[in-house]
């Protein structure tokens, strides 16, 4: 009997990691959490191609704050910068366009390290950090985000400019390496 009992809660446990392993992976495919080692490819842009659109690609970049571990009853959060495949779309095969949609994601993981620097800060000064900490500083570096993508399309003139895409592209990678202690290790 006894030995049943354990064979039984094997398989429950066994099973509970399987659903959740494969809820991980299908998760996973529906997106991209940027990292420096992987750059979205042609492939990566599975959203329906918005005929309406003046635009010939879009990416569905976003920052979100997730909690991955509890501590003391409270949860741990970790900002993530992620490429949405489904939110995503192409309709060309240029790479310039493609090194355009890049380095919107890439702002993305800016604005996810400068979120990173300021909760540190928050926790330094205050030795305690809330959930409406993250709330303010993810509502107030998500508008800086939104105008700062904003300025990127505009003055690259949507990618049509390659000299000033290729300026924004090194400031950007500057800006990175600048805040390179903020990058996740993931």
């Amino acid at each position: 009997m006894h030995i049943s009992l354990i064979k039984l809660i094997f398989l429950i446990v066994f099973i509970s990691v399987s659903v959740n392993t494969g809820a991980q992976n299908k998760s996973e495919k529906k997106s991209i959490t940027w990292s420096k080692n992987v750059k979205v490819k042609k492939l990566d842009f599975k959203g329906k191609i918005d005929k309406n659109s003046k635009n010939i690609a879009q990416t569905g970049a976003n920052i979100i704050i997730v909690p991955y571990a509890k501590k003391g009853g409270k949860y741990l959060y970790r900002v993530l910068a992620k490429f949405y495949k489904y939110k995503s779309w192409i309709n060309t095969n240029s790479e310039l366009i493609l090194n355009h949609e890049q380095l919107h994601f890439d702002i993305a993981e800016l604005y996810a390290r400068k979120m990173r620097k300021e909760i540190l800060k928050t926790k330094l000064s205050n030795k305690k950090i809330e959930e409406s900490d993250y709330r303010r500083i993810h509502k107030k570096l998500f508008k800086e985000y939104i105008q700062y993508q904003k300025k990127y399309d505009l003055e690259t003139d949507f990618s049509r400019s390659e000299s000033l895409q290729n300026k924004w592209k090194k400031f950007i990678a500057q800006q990175l390496s600048g805040l390179e202690k903020f990058a996740l290790n993931i």
